[in-house]
């Protein structure tokens, strides 16, 4: 919604400067008035509009999350069609909702206003009007088919005033005004809606002189340059005396009337029509990755990053110092592609120096391998895959100077090998399984033959574990862990705090608490949806930052609706406690499921 409002006064204050600087002073006074009722409605309409011609995909600017944290889901949230109990608005609702009381409230004293005079005057009926005498005043104005005027001013030559005032009922001028009052209510928070108003008021005064003064020019000129009379300080209404407007309506009035080649200005709005459905015709691809290079071929990719070495004259060292060595061997840190491709075309040539290099013959049987897509996606799917085993593995694996690596589901057809250790749930081992998995680690030793190894499997996962080997060729000094890092919510040693949970005893269900009690308060089902009987399930992903912001919302879901539903929804979290991971805080990836079920 806040969109929505940001570009709909965008929009209008774009029309109101083109008003200003090239139609205001043209003599197409109907035009004119055209123009700024249809750009105003226009402005309301074009931010809903989508034009499938213009649509473009502009690419997301967070990289998606691993396809593993997607499967790490809480229990859904049942999210139903049900009546209100009650009140249960926010501030920014109350602040809204207040603003347009007020300003109910201000209109509800005009039109009172408007009620005491008519009551009070004196009621002449004629066929195109009413004409209501306000005893003791020099008031003039009109209010739909009625005209107020003062006694003082019918002692004058009134008729030029009368003719004016019929201009503005013949063509319901009070009806513009009443339009922008009502918009004025409900945008009560918007400057130009007043701007609108005070110029399509100046207008009609305009269009009623130049009506009036082909007839009576010299009176009408008389009337206006006579005095100021009193005024009704009422918004919507056409009063004749206008202090701040007769300059302008005299100036107006001695102006030629604009060829009507200058018409030809009006066609600026077809351009910028259609920039503004260019613009919110614009969707964001959620399926692009903020890496662009994951598009291009492999040779391309390894020649670009082969040009990036030569050019920077990149060597060995380069995978310390720039810290690009830790990531890469770092389990729980997924690098970029191209950065991927650096690592291993550097490796690739370090090895390569070292055959050439070798005397003895014992490189001689080492394969090397240039980096592929391939490559990277199953890096990625190692990385992700680590992430989902126990803490408890992950610490007797360190202990034991291991190293593990995820192996699809290969294990699974040997079962009966004897280095095969099976659990129910490798994310959550048991006590007694863990006892049995450490027994088997000690029993591997620190052997580097290939056939030391063991797998760890579950119905769904396999991974092995065999012995760390570092290659000295390579000259790289690893660290354990890099200072920030994302740590799901399932592994997180200290999870994100929800306001409220501060003293919980279990931080981590009472997180889990609040965030469904936060979906079930705020929960709106969309009207659109109820209307097409669209229901179903949206997964959504979060991240809650290591300064405790929500970002880079995403969504899986059945329809469109829901799924924006959702995203208002966690937009509204307030801030956390970040989670903490060895003490440092980290960025810590949440997801939770939300089922739309009609009644």
């Amino acid at each position: 919604m806040i969109q929505y409002i940001l570009e709909s006064i965008a929009f209008q204050l774009l029309f109101l400067v083109v008003y200003d600087f090239y139609l205001k002073k043209e003599t197409f006074f109907q035009w004119n008035r055209l123009y700024l009722l249809g750009t105003f409605v226009l402005s309301l309409i074009l931010p809903w509009v989508k034009i499938e011609a213009f649509k473009q995909q502009v690419p997301q600017t967070f990289a998606p999350y691993p396809e593993y944290l997607w499967k790490l889901q809480n229990e859904a949230v049942v999210a139903q069609v049900q009546e209100s109990s009650g009140w249960n608005i926010t501030w920014q609702e109350g602040i809204l909702y207040g603003g347009m009381l007020v300003a109910m409230v201000f209109f509800g004293l005009k039109i009172r206003q408007l009620y005491l005079l008519r009551k009070s005057g004196e009621k002449v009926t004629y066929p195109l009007f009413t004409q209501i005498v306000i005893t003791n005043s020099n008031i003039a104005f009109s209010f739909l088919k009625s005209i107020f005027i003062g006694d003082k001013v019918l002692k004058m030559k009134h008729d030029t005033i009368i003719a004016h005032e019929l201009v503005h009922i013949k063509q319901g001028h009070t009806y513009d005004l009443l339009f922008f009052e009502f918009m004025r209510v409900i945008g009560w928070f918007n400057p130009l809606v007043y701007v609108y108003q005070n110029r399509i008021s100046e207008l009609h005064e305009f269009i009623a002189d130049a009506q009036v003064s082909k007839e009576h020019k010299t009176d009408h000129y008389e009337q206006l340059l006579a005095q100021v009379f009193q005024t009704e300080h009422i918004s919507f209404i056409n009063q004749f005396f206008t202090k701040s407007l007769i300059k302008k309506r005299i100036v107006m009035l001695q102006k030629s009337k604009s060829k009507k080649v200058w018409q030809l200005k009006y066609l600026l709005l077809v351009p910028m029509v259609l920039g503004m459905l260019l613009y919110t015709s614009c969707e964001i691809d959620k399926n692009t990755s903020d890496s662009q290079e994951s598009t291009k071929s492999d040779e391309l990719l390894i020649a670009e990053v082969k040009a990036d070495i030569a050019e920077n004259k990149l060597s060995a060292n380069y995978l310390d110092t720039s810290g690009l060595a830790l990531k890469y061997h770092n389990p729980e840190e997924i690098i970029t592609k191209y950065d991927f491709f650096k690592y291993e075309l550097l490796v690739h040539e370090i090895l390569e120096n070292s055959l050439r290099e070798n005397e003895n013959g014992e490189l001689n049987n080492l394969v090397i391998s240039l980096p592929s897509t391939k490559r990277y996606d199953d890096f990625v799917i190692k990385k992700e895959a680590y992430k989902i085993i126990d803490s408890n593995v992950k610490i007797l694996i360190k202990e034991h100077r291991k190293d593990i690596s995820y192996r699809d589901n290969y294990y699974h057809t040997n079962s009966t090998d004897n280095h095969v250790f099976k659990v129910n749930d490798i994310t959550k081992l048991t006590t007694n399984e863990l006892k049995d998995f450490e027994e088997m680690l000690s029993r591997l030793r620190n052997k580097t033959n290939d056939k030391q190894f063991m797998a760890l499997v579950d119905s769904n996962y396999a991974f092995e574990i065999y012995t760390k080997v570092y290659t000295k060729a390579l000259g790289v000094k690893y660290q354990s862990k890099l200072d920030k890092m994302d740590i799901s919510f399932a592994e997180v040693d200290e999870v994100p705090i929800f306001p409220g949970c501060e003293d919980a005893d279990d931080k981590r269900a009472c997180f889990n608490k609040k965030i469904q009690k936060h979906i079930s308060k705020h929960f709106n089902y969309p009207q659109a949806a109820q209307d097409a009987n669209i229901e179903g399930r949206v997964n959504t992903m979060f991240m809650i930052s290591s300064e405790g912001t929500i970002e880079n919302i995403k969504m899986r879901g059945t329809d469109k609706l829901l799924e924006n539903e959702v995203e208002r929804i966690i937009k509204r979290l307030p801030q956390m406690t970040p989670g903490k991971q060895s003490g440092k805080a980290v960025n810590v990836p949440y997801s939770i499921p939300v089922q739309f079920k009609l009644q």
